[in-house]
């Protein structure tokens, strides 16, 4: 628990720089929009759609063409580094291999909106091939940006990690993306960073390669304050936890997640640079080795923990000890995924987690997009049960 991710020397060294070209043509009605879905009062806002002009990559691009449909751009690079305040670009199919940098802004109101072509299979790798490498990293000049859509995997090293936020990074949302395979984690953000929402993602099989010695390996290391960790599917984490809240985190709400079959337990929370004022609402702790939530030794204060499915976890739902924890409305029951052998964690009929979640901390959509509620109530869990 008292690792720390170790920045990588010379890290603004690994984007690489592009010419400069003309901007592309406008948008296309018949394409889906990116996904923005309501949240309820008790929530964060999400960032509102980009509604400039629309960009287009493909790996039969060229970087100095325009960005258009007929003559896209060849790197995903490209447009991190063009788009402005309200446009998008849109990613087609294919393998993107580069050190992507995110050091860019649009505005509250005019987000930039980077995403996989709908439909699309999209995966982004680092280009680096020694020491500790990010295929998606987030810098200190990122904000109001969204990331939609790709499978981000293969980071390589034994403090590497699929998507990095860094710096003062902050208004970022990370939307129903694909995070997996990183020898290390899946998502870290350092301190600096402000309101990071990762949303609807199924973070996976982190740690693969994991060497003798190394230390944790964790679906999500998040540091910071005020972001929101919702509607992710966080599975099969052997050398870590689900989600790790530290060692310095205010602020942070952690709502209708599916965390399973971590190596330590679903989530733990505390540390010795302050943790606090950090919810845990509407999710599912199951079949973790230890607990569904556990506590650092270094207590975390103004914690709530309620209306949450935790079961099978080998040494107890939470874990007590501590002062400035309060625990109520646990759901203590098998929470009946569909085939959890399969890992399809969506809820079979008859879940204990349909129609239990407090709506004051639910989302108006689930990990798929799909609206909530869909019965009587919203569901536990990032699924909205099988109906």
């Amino acid at each position: 628990m008292r690792s720390r991710h170790l920045i990588a020397a010379g890290l603004a060294a690994l984007a690489a720089a592009a010419p400069a070209c003309a901007e592309g043509d406008g948008g296309d009605a018949s394409l889906k929009k990116e996904s923005v879905g309501k949240v309820s009062a008790q929530l964060p806002a999400l960032l509102p759609k980009s509604r400039g002009k629309t960009f287009f990559v493909a790996t039969t691009g060229s970087d100095s063409n325009p960005g258009t449909r007929q003559r896209p751009w060849r790197t995903v690079q490209r447009a991190f580094e063009r788009l402005r305040a309200g446009q998008r670009a849109l990613v087609r199919r294919g393998t993107y291999v580069q050190d992507h940098v995110v050091d860019r802004a649009g505005t509250r109101a005019a987000p930039i909106t980077v995403a996989a072509y709908p439909g699309e299979r999209v995966v982004l790798r680092a280009g680096s091939t020694g020491g500790d490498t990010y295929p998606l990293r987030v810098t200190g000049g990122a904000a109001y940006v969204r990331i939609q859509g790709f499978v981000l995997e293969l980071a390589k090293g034994t403090s590497s990690t699929n998507v990095y936020f860094e710096g003062s990074a902050h208004d970022v949302e990370l939307n129903r993306n694909d995070i997996r395979f990183s020898q290390d984690q899946g998502i870290f953000v350092e301190n600096g960073a402000r309101r990071i929402h990762i949303i609807g993602n199924r973070i996976h099989d982190n740690g693969r390669g994991h060497e003798s010695g190394q230390h944790q390996s964790h679906g999500i290391y998040i540091e910071g304050a005020d972001h929101l960790v919702a509607n992710n599917v966080v599975y099969n984490h052997p050398f870590g936890f689900g989600i790790q809240v530290y060692p310095a985190n205010r602020g942070t709400i952690v709502v209708h997640n599916t965390v399973v079959g971590s190596g330590h337990s679903g989530i733990v929370v505390g540390g010795d640079e302050g943790v606090s004022n950090i919810a845990i609402r509407n999710n599912i702790l199951a079949f973790n080795a230890r607990y569904g939530v556990q506590m650092d030794s270094d207590c975390p204060t103004s914690v709530s923990i309620d209306r949450n499915v935790i079961h099978g976890n080998r040494s107890g739902d939470v874990q007590g000890g501590c002062s400035g924890v309060s625990t109520s409305d646990t759901i203590k029951s098998n929470p009946r995924f569909v085939a959890p052998g399969s890992r399809d964690y969506r809820l079979a009929p008859g879940s204990p987690a349909i129609n239990r979640a407090r709506p004051d901390h639910s989302l108006r959509f689930d990990a798929r997009g799909r609206r909530r509620p869909l019965g009587g109530g919203y569901d536990v869990g990032a699924f909205e049960g099988v109906r």
